[in-house]
């Protein structure tokens, strides 16, 4: 178990060309289990998700996001395909696709890069263009103990 920093930066593009971005920092975990790099760390006020705790599962050639906690979610990102997925929200579940235009992964040691580009649509509308660059670095103050409060 490595401990990291993890920087998100979110690029919304809206039907109008409008771009919202979001960007966070967060410290959290990286370790490899099999063929697999899993990324863990918790989202802030700053995503409108705080007390959610993320997990990315990297893969070769595919990347899996999953949320817990005041949301849960789990969406599958494949070049070139549309997966479906469900959103679940206290409001209710929300039914998403993404469809992924972009992906890169740059991933040696529980550290590297991750950059997607993919449209989202829910309940079957088209709502927007996303690109989600993840970057994680280890976190040189910390060291490679465990992190207790991401659940290790």
């Amino acid at each position: 178990m490595k401990r990291v920093l993890v920087s998100v930066k979110s690029v919304q593009r809206d039907m109008d060309g409008k771009d919202t971005v979001v960007e966070l920092i967060s410290p959290g975990t990286s370790h490899k289990k099999g063929n697999t790099q899993y990324v863990r760390y918790e989202e802030s006020s700053v995503t409108g998700m705080d007390g959610v705790k993320t997990t990315i599962k990297i893969h070769d050639d595919s990347i899996v996001l999953l949320r817990t906690g005041a949301v849960n979610m789990r969406h599958q990102y494949v070049r070139g395909e549309e997966r479906e997925s469900v959103y679940e929200t206290p409001y209710g579940d929300l039914h998403m696709a993404v469809n992924t235009h972009e992906l890169t992964v740059d991933f040696h040691e529980g550290v590297g890069h991750v950059h997607l580009g993919y449209d989202i649509s829910v309940e079957g509308e088209w709502q927007f263009y996303n690109q989600l660059d993840i970057d994680v670095r280890e976190d040189t103050e910390h060291g490679n103990e465990g992190n207790p409060e991401i659940g290790d």
